[in-house]
């Protein structure tokens, strides 16, 4: 059934960033404000970094706008290998300087309590600076339009404590702010149901985008915030195809 009023917020009209990703532009009203974070949001296998890849590619080869891509999971050539099979050759926009990325998967192996020289550090709050530092550096070479940073789970999960987690989640938040880039960060959804408890991660992003495998075969994809547009907060599933992901937005998922 087509999208109504029903089931959508209002906010102020602002300028709109198209994902490239079909079906997710008609939920979100024509795509994501400019210059927001966004939080990917989904379970193990639902396919948020291939969301985050198509993204970027999109931008690169549709609007020509630069992406950098911050990896703490998936390696460079991990990458490459798996997008290249979905019909995204990131290597090729890689050459072309529209494509970068970000080695940030040691910044997770940093253990409990390192140190800097013969100085004992807490190896969490290092790992954190450090990956400050290399979004940093990858984004001032690029100075790309568009941003993923894939994923955070490992790392703030090392903040067990939500007074330490919080503060943790709102420097990188900030410091991918500040870049002016529309930003796209993952990380793991760890409970599902109305009853769930929200992420701190949900409260500081500016949007929530949440993938679900609902049942056998059957994914689904959830705008639940998104400050400056209207957006369809319905559940809609979606398909992973031989070229990526494609949003069902005018089906609805029936139990």
């Amino acid at each position: 059934m087509p999208t109504t009023t029903e089931g959508r917020e209002e906010s102020t009209p602002t300028s709109k960033l198209a994902s490239g990703i079909e079906g997710l532009d008609s939920m979100l009203g024509g795509g994501i404000p400019e210059g927001r974070v966004v939080l990917v949001l989904g379970e193990p296998g639902t396919g948020k970094t291939i969301l985050c890849s198509q993204y970027l590619h999109w931008g690169a080869t549709e609007r020509n706008e630069n992406g950098v891509f911050i990896g703490m999971n998936e390696s460079k050539s991990r990458l490459m290998t798996e997008m290249r099979d979905l019909g995204m050759d990131l290597a090729s926009l890689e050459k072309k300087r529209q494509f970068g990325y970000v080695d940030a998967t040691e910044v997770r192996r940093i253990p409990e309590q390192a140190r800097v020289g013969r100085i004992p550090v807490g190896g969490k709050e290092l790992g954190l600076a450090n990956l400050i530092e290399l979004m940093q550096e990858g984004i001032d070479k690029l100075s790309p339009k568009r941003i993923v940073l894939d994923s955070i789970s490992d790392l703030v999960f090392r903040f067990p404590r939500i007074e330490e987690r919080r503060p943790a989640v709102l420097d990188i938040v900030e410091a991918l702010q500040s870049t002016g880039a529309t930003c796209l960060l993952t990380s793991e959804l760890l409970s599902t149901g109305e009853n769930r408890r929200l992420q701190p991660e949900e409260y500081l992003a500016e949007g929530v985008i949440m993938l679900r495998i609902v049942r056998k075969g059957v994914r689904t994809i959830q705008i639940s915030k998104m400050r400056g547009t209207k957006i369809d907060t319905a559940p809609r599933p979606f398909v992973i195809r031989d070229n990526g992901i494609e949003v069902l937005a005018r089906e609805e998922v029936y139990a």
